[in-house]
């Protein structure tokens, strides 16, 4: 059985098509003119599972174009004794002086982040979700209209007992019937740049499909970012962002997960190192020692979960494949497994999967759960299924409505790497 699904898998993720070189045209067009794309699998898609992990790869481009447009408007959060991130579908950015009090705030009591900056793409499939009623959405904002595509946002899993330590740190608490919700009105509202980031990527990669750069949230910019790769674009930013050794560009698989229940995830990742990850490349948990979410029936150890029969080249992208088995515990409680690429006695990259794991009978929801209520397109009718309000004023071309092998999966041992291109 494990057999059969891996080879269904493996033919799910199919090569990216080459970019094709055509001549920079200042027209717009519109659906069903003669465009040929650089792009035709891995779209967006909003059937399917509940986490906004599945457009992490187009998020991070999204995140590094808006901070090559604006300096400092976006920068990297990374997880520390103090911050803690409660699944994988939390974008890592926010804006530098929002960062710096919620890691002082952290730094006098830890706060577990559900969800902090979004993006437009992460936005659009949870707009999508709640209008069909599922996933566990109560509210959602139109895309390019949510407090969490400011950069200046965040929910917490213990919101409670963090109120004022937030507060203390200039991170309000006013948002009516959102609880876990957090804003520092000291930083700049950036709303638009997302929208306006993706414009720019989206025309950047498909010259003679080019839509207008307004950061208005349009017919023809909902149309595009249907269509687009949920990993990212060919051409990412270009203005020398630093990018990681390794980058976790998609995660197939659940935010929350029952106790006891045993969940999958596929891990899309890129090597942006200069070297190779060679074949024999351990995938370990990274500080040594036994990890909460071991499986006993596909990994190597409490430990170890498995090695790489396949090289990545650098360069590269591929899928890695594993199991995890959530702890038995009575409240919810943010779980993580961070991973070392160890070739020889190098560590080469690291990977951290978090989860929650959640009594509470929403298992396999998103962790973003609620949004905001300032901007709220809660069966308002006003907005069609892609969020796009006929009243808004839309600008330019806006106007115009758009229509493996790996490794080796035998017995207790090993995790399935899918290789493809980038």
């Amino acid at each position: 059985m494990r057999y059969e699904r891996l080879k269904a898998t493996t033919a799910r993720f199919g090569l990216h098509t080459a970019l094709l070189a055509v001549a920079f045209s200042p027209a717009c067009t519109t659906p069903g003119d003669d465009v040929e794309y650089s792009e035709t699998t891995h779209e967006i898609s909003v059937t399917g599972g509940c986490s906004t992990s599945v457009v992490r790869g187009l998020s991070i481009q999204i995140a590094n174009e808006v901070d090559c447009m604006s300096p400092s408007s976006l920068v990297r959060l990374e997880q520390s004794a103090g911050v803690k991130f409660t699944s994988s579908a939390v974008l890592p950015y926010m804006h530098s002086t929002a960062r710096t009090d919620l890691v002082k705030a952290g730094n006098s009591a830890r706060v577990l982040v559900n969800s902090g900056y979004r993006t437009v793409a992460q936005q659009y499939l949870l707009y999508r979700w709640f209008r069909e009623g599922r996933c566990g959405i109560t509210a959602a904002a139109l895309p390019g209209r949510s407090n969490h595509e400011s950069g200046r946002a965040v929910d917490l899993q213990n919101w409670s007992s963090r109120v004022t330590t937030m507060r203390n740190h200039h991170w309000s608490h006013s948002v009516p019937g959102d609880p876990v919700h957090f804003d520092h009105l000291s930083s700049p509202d950036i709303r638009g740049r997302d929208v306006k980031a993706f414009q720019r990527l989206w025309n950047r990669n498909h010259p003679s499909d080019k839509i207008s750069t307004d950061g208005v949230y349009g017919p023809q910019t909902a149309e595009r970012l249907k269509r687009a790769p949920a990993t990212g674009f060919a051409k990412g930013a270009t203005c020398g962002a630093v990018h990681r050794v390794l980058e976790v560009v998609q995660v197939e698989g659940p935010d929350l997960v029952a106790p006891g229940a045993r969940a999958h995830y596929a891990l899309t990742i890129t090597n942006n190192d200069v070297a190779d990850w060679p074949a024999g490349t351990r995938i370990a948990i990274a500080d040594g020692t036994a990890n909460a979410l071991y499986d006993a029936d596909s990994w190597t150890s409490p430990t170890e979960v498995g090695t790489l029969v396949e090289a990545i080249p650098a360069g590269g992208q591929g899928v890695i494949d594993l199991d995890i088995v959530a702890p038995m515990v009575t409240e919810r409680t943010a779980v993580s497994a961070d991973l070392a690429l160890i070739a020889g006695t190098t560590t080469v990259a690291t990977i951290d999967l978090a989860v929650t794991v959640t009594p509470d009978g929403d298992a396999d929801t998103s962790a973003d759960v609620g949004d905001d209520l300032e901007d709220i397109g809660a069966d308002d009718g006003l907005a069609d299924e892609d969020g796009v309000m006929p009243s808004v004023e839309e600008g330019g071309c806006q106007s115009t409505r758009g229509g493996g092998a790996g490794l080796a999966l035998v017995g207790l041992a090993l995790l399935a790497l899918r290789r493809r291109r980038r």
